[in-house]
């Protein structure tokens, strides 16, 4: 282990954490939203995942919601759904944290509020492997 000098004093490296990047197509998400309508990703397994971060800009205001499930199938609920809102043109994060819940699965849901086709932009994802 290579000691930096900046964390001299905090006890060296904090240990790697594994992450992995999905796409918009990975996701299944369109990019394009109906009036009052809403887009869903098909049902993602978590593959032992603790964490996930969706990322995007809608050209209306919405919602995402993340839903996490017990099973692979995406049958049980496990919790709430997790949610942000989105603004017009403003980049939106939804964080899954790693809060005790254990998950095998999530679904995306993003939903149009506005009055016209919403359209989504710079749509990215991430899993970590620790929080």
């Amino acid at each position: 282990m290579t000691l930096r000098a900046d964390l001299t004093t905090t006890g060296g490296e904090r240990a790697q954490t594994l992450q992995v990047e999905m796409t918009a197509a990975q996701l299944g998400l369109g990019t394009s939203i109906d009036a009052s309508g809403n887009v869903q990703s098909a049902v993602i397994p978590s593959n032992g995942f603790l964490a996930f971060a969706l990322g995007l800009t809608s050209s209306q205001t919405g919602q995402i919601s993340i839903q996490r499930f017990l099973d692979a199938a995406g049958t049980i609920a496990q919790g709430a759904a997790i949610t942000a809102s989105l603004t017009a043109a403003t980049a939106a994060v939804a964080n899954v944290t790693n809060d005790g819940k254990p998950f095998a699965s999530l679904q995306i849901t993003v939903t149009n509020t506005g009055g016209s086709t919403a359209t989504l932009s710079a749509i990215a994802a991430l899993w970590q492997s620790a929080t």
